[in-house]
């Protein structure tokens, strides 16, 4: 009598971590669904224009039942954004595990090809900012979305310095230097400015890292201003 509740127990038990399961795995469905249609709506609105009402019918739902995943309009964009940024990080590791030299080139190529094929990502990332200042997030997500792109530059200015292109004192900072360039010639291509100039993309980027790939360990070295660059 006592091995039979035992045993009852136990498939109750086992009924309820697979009723758990299967209830995290809809709220997390859900949960995507909506950042999915955020990210269409905030690539194409950004986050001051885009609205609770809208992204909750893109994604099929009432505003209501967006609110119980999502607290606020800034919540969710943060979490939209902080979700892209991780697959950003993701797809630089990738492209650097993928090479045994030139590293540095291969992250920089990396961060190219995930915007460049990522319209929305590109446009969510920059509608962040409304001139210099972040727009419509708190400090504390502010903070934590910066922490994730300064790991991507962190990981690229670790490989410069494996590749002798930078030293630990300036790697950061050469880091950034480098992404801001990507940055800059994506931005040119998506507005459409590198085909009035008769210009490819893909030709401008491969001469950018040839001179990337022809700097050596000894003129990083003179690069190397101590990090002394204004906050």
């Amino acid at each position: 009598m006592r091995a039979s509740g035992m045993a009852s127990e136990a498939v109750s038990a086992v009924e309820a971590t697979s009723n758990d399961v299967r209830r995290d795995a809809v709220r997390e469905f859900k949960r995507q669904l909506i950042r999915d249609a955020a990210k269409r709506i905030f690539a194409e609105n950004g986050i001051g224009e885009a609205s609770m009402r809208e992204i909750a019918k893109g994604a099929g739902y009432t505003t209501g039942a967006i609110y119980t995943y999502f607290a606020t309009r800034e919540e969710l964009y943060a979490d939209v954004l902080r979700d892209s940024l991780q697959v950003l990080y993701e797809e630089v590791e990738t492209a650097i595990a993928a090479v045994s030299s030139n590293r540095a080139v291969a992250a920089l190529r990396g961060l190219w090809t995930f915007y460049n094929s990522r319209d929305a990502d590109f446009s969510l990332g920059f509608h962040l900012y409304g001139g210099a200042r972040p727009v419509g997030l708190t400090p504390e997500l502010n903070g934590e979305l910066n922490a994730l792109l300064d790991k991507v530059m962190t990981r690229i200015g670790e490989v410069m310095i494996d590749d002798g292109l930078a030293m630990e004192a300036n790697a950061h900072h050469l880091a950034v230097s480098h992404a801001t360039s990507v940055f800059g010639l994506l931005l040119m291509r998506k507005t459409g400015r590198l085909s009035s100039l008769n210009e490819d993309a893909d030709r401008l980027l491969a001469t950018y890292f040839t001179t990337l790939t022809s700097r050596t360990a000894d003129n990083a070295d003179t690069a190397n201003e101590s990090r002394e660059y204004p906050a």
